[in-house]
């Protein structure tokens, strides 16, 4: 009895060990934790569904020393906000459910909510950050926090139309007191200048679209195993190259860039040497047919046919400067070296589904302009114009609250 006693004490404590063991792994920090930040409390809460399908392919491609993580808030009146972690095997485990629903769009609950995974899942070395959810560049929207110390500046993550703003996103990233290897933009037009300058200091790389992206989004089965890779280079041009193989509904690719943001302060003092030659060839009210763009209003809205009643924003960043310079080949050499340096990375696409721009889907091809290597600079920004000081837009009010503005001169040139 005593010999049964003394093994059945052995037995529970190897049983007890090995329990402990377990849940010591569970918690071992990863090599790389990536967050997926997804902001679906919107009419894109059906995608979600799709793409954590594809999350759980794509995680089980990609080894145990590592952690994807994934916030999701969805339109759906019966669920609330939730933290889980997709395994190595492709299970979702729920870490933690808030008990009450909550603006995901407000940059304090981003801050905490990405604080709290963090928490959750510590990472030795790095952190990547997936906005996933709509998104309008630097643009105007409803402010979730128009009242809040962060001003009016809106442009992520819309929650029952309302917007968080750029300037707000950067400081509540930065109250993190960590540097992000990337921040992978899977929503439109986030690869504008104007935000990318904003969020310089919280990322080393900035991976997104300055064009609208499709409904459904990157294809997450091929492009989480990407996020995990450790060499940077490799990193991001696979990223960029799985997400530019997928085809939207009329048979375009997406364009997609790189931003080494440690390069931008370079820029931005580069284009601030140039853009008094800029401004003396800027139009009053349009640029015309030609130049390549990735935003239109017409009226008040994203879509529609009265060309005269069109706003077009968000022009090709590259277009612009090199159509402006044409005069001086030696200004433009000298500030494309710069942008070079800045944009490290960037796929082409001659057509894009998209609400805002002017389509031929049978031949695949904008009515308004043609992108070419020459003009494709894979990023946008903003160029003021009289046209939008009419009370449609309030374009050029808003760019003045944004750092980009200051940083290459706009107001010492009249603007």
């Amino acid at each position: 009895m005593k010999h049964f006693l003394t093994l059945l004490g052995l037995l529970i404590m190897v049983c007890s060990c090995s329990k402990d063991e377990a849940e010591q792994e569970s918690v071992v920090p990863a090599r790389r934790t990536v967050i997926v930040y997804m902001a679906g409390d919107n009419n894109l809460s059906s995608y979600m569904y799709t793409d954590l399908s594809e999350m759980a392919i794509g995680r089980q491609l990609v080894g145990k020393g590592e952690d994807l993580v994934v916030f999701v808030d969805r339109a759906a009146t019966n669920e609330k906000p939730f933290i889980a972690r997709i395994t190595a095997s492709g299970e979702q485990e729920k870490l933690y459910e808030y008990p009450i629903d909550f603006y995901s769009s407000d940059a304090d609950h981003f801050a905490e909510v990405l604080s709290r995974c963090i928490q959750l899942c510590p990472a030795t070395e790095d952190y990547g950050l997936v906005l996933w959810g709509h998104a309008s560049g630097w643009l105007i929207e409803s402010d979730s926090i128009s009242n809040s110390v962060y001003g009016s500046r809106r442009a992520y993550g819309v929650d029952n139309n309302m917007w968080m703003n750029i300037p707000s996103m950067r400081q509540a990233l930065q109250s993190l007191n960590i540097k992000w290897k990337f921040i992978f933009s899977d929503c439109c037009n986030m690869q504008n200048i104007e935000t990318a300058y904003e969020l310089k200091d919280v990322a080393e790389y900035l991976i997104a679209s300055p064009a609208e992206i499709p409904g459904k989004g990157a294809p997450y089965n091929t492009v989480v195993p990407t996020l995990f890779i450790h060499n940077d280079k490799e990193m991001y041009e696979a990223i960029c190259d799985k997400y530019y193989e997928q085809t939207d509904t009329k048979g375009g690719h997406l364009p997609i860039s790189v931003i080494r943001t440690d390069k931008l302060n370079a820029l931005a003092v580069a284009t601030k040497a140039v853009l008094p030659e800029v401004v003396n060839n800027l139009p009053h009210n349009d640029y015309g047919m030609g130049h390549i763009y990735y935003f239109c209003l017409v009226g008040g809205n994203s879509w529609g046919n009265n060309y005269d009643n069109r706003y077009k924003a968000l022009y090709d960043m590259n277009d612009i400067i090199r159509w402006a310079t044409v005069n001086d080949q030696t200004a433009y050499n000298t500030w494309k070296a710069a942008l070079d340096q800045a944009v490290i990375y960037k796929k082409m696409s001659t057509f894009w589904h998209a609400n805002y721009l002017e389509s031929d889907y049978t031949e695949k091809s904008f009515y308004d302009f043609t992108v070419t290597e020459e003009a494709y600079g894979g990023v946008s920004m903003f160029f003021p114009l009289e046209k939008y000081n009419n009370g449609i837009t309030n374009f050029n009010k808003d760019i003045k609250k944004m750092g980009w503005y200051y940083a290459v001169g706009w107001s010492e040139l009249g603007w």
